[in-house]
C-alpha cells in the first residue's frame, strides 16, 4: 500500500439539486455529527449490500486489498472477470474515432463487469471498489459512520425532487416514501465516497446542500494533496473537516455507491464508448 494512503472523501452526487443547507455561526459552523462517539460502528458492508472490488485473478494488487479488508472486518466482493480479449476491446470501442486506451477500456470493462454481478443479485445497493486503493483504519468504526450520519441527515431534511416524474425507473428518489437504508432514505444515485478530487468555486458552495462535519481522523492539511489542501483553505475550512455536498465533476472512480437503478443507468449509458 502507498506509505500516505488515500483518505476516502465523502462526496454526495443527487439525481437533482437539493435546497440550500447550511447551519451559519461564524466562519463555519459544524452541523450533524461531530465525533462517532456514540455511533455504532458500521457493519461489514458499510451499511451497503455489498463491498464489491473491481479486480481481474492476475492483478498483484488483490492480495494488499484483501489482507486490507481483512484486517478491518470488511467482507469483500470480487467477482469474477472474463478473461478479455483483443475482440472484446474492439468490441467496446467506438468504431468511428476511438480515443480509449487499452488499459482503459479493460479497466471500465472491469467496472461494468462489477455492475453487472450487483444486477444480478437481489441486493438494493452496492458500493464498487477499485483494487488499488486503500482505508483508513477506522473506516468501519469512526469514518463511516460519521460520513453516513451526515448524509442521513442531508437526505432526510432536504429529498431531493424528481429531475423526471414520469420516469419513475431513474431513481428511487421519484417515489414518495423511499426505502430507509443505513445511508438514509434511498434517494440518491450515486454517493463517491472516494475519488481524486471534486473542485469547484467557494463561491459557488452555498448553491446547493451541504454539511460540514468534524473527523479527527482525517489527516491535517498539511499532509493533504497541494490542490486538496489549497481548495479545502479556499472554502475555510477547518483542520479535521469533512465535507458532504452535491458533486459537481468528481475525478477518479475508486469508490462509488450504486443504486440498482442508478447501475442500470451506467450500464446503459456507459456500456460502451
Amino acid at each position: 500500500m502507498d506509505r500516505l494512503p488515500r483518505r476516502l472523501l465523502l462526496l454526495l452526487a443527487l439525481c437533482v439539486a437539493p435546497i440550500l443547507y447550511f447551519i451559519y455561526n461564524g466562519p463555519w459552523s459544524l452541523s450533524g455529527p461531530r465525533k462517532s462517539r456514540g455511533l455504532p460502528p458500521a457493519n461489514a458492508t458499510l451499511g451497503f449490500g455489498a463491498v464489491v472490488a473491481v479486480s481481474h485473478a492476475t492483478s498483484p494488487r488483490r492480495r494488499a486489498l484483501v489482507f486490507a479488508a481483512n484486517m478491518t472486518g470488511i467482507d469483500l466482493t470480487i467477482p469474477d472477470q472474463p478473461a478479455w480479449t483483443d475482440a472484446d476491446v474492439e468490441a467496446f470501442r467506438s468504431p468511428e474515432g476511438s480515443r480509449i486506451k487499452k488499459g482503459s477500456a479493460l479497466a471500465w470493462m472491469g467496472h461494468l463487469n462489477a455492475l453487472e454481478w450487483f444486477l444480478s443479485t437481489d441486493l438494493e445497493t452496492a458500493i464498487i471498489l477499485e483494487d488499488d486503493v486503500d482505508w483508513d483504519i477506522h473506516l468501519r468504526t469512526s469514518q463511516i459512520p460519521l460520513a453516513a450520519a451526515a448524509i442521513r441527515q442531508l437526505l432526510t431534511q432536504h429529498p431531493p425532487t424528481p429531475a423526471n416524474n414520469n420516469n419513475s425507473s431513474r431513481s428511487h428518489s421519484s417515489h414518495k416514501n423511499p426505502p430507509q437504508t443505513y445511508w438514509g432514505p434511498l434517494s440518491w444515485e450515486l454517493l463517491f465516497l472516494g475519488h481524486c478530487g471534486d473542485f469547484f468555486p467557494a463561491s459557488t458552495l452555498q448553491d446547493s446542500a451541504f454539511l460540514a462535519y468534524a473527523d479527527g481522523s482525517l489527516m491535517p492539511a498539511a499532509r493533504l494533496h497541494t490542490m486538496t489542501a489549497a481548495f479545502l483553505r479556499s472554502l475555510g475550512m477547518p483542520e479535521h473537516v469533512r465535507l458532504a455536498h452535491r458533486s459537481r465533476w468528481p475525478l477518479c472512480t475508486f469508490a462509488y455507491a450504486v443504486t440498482r437503478a442508478s447501475a442500470a443507468r451506467i450500464r446503459a449509458t456507459y456500456g460502451s464508448e
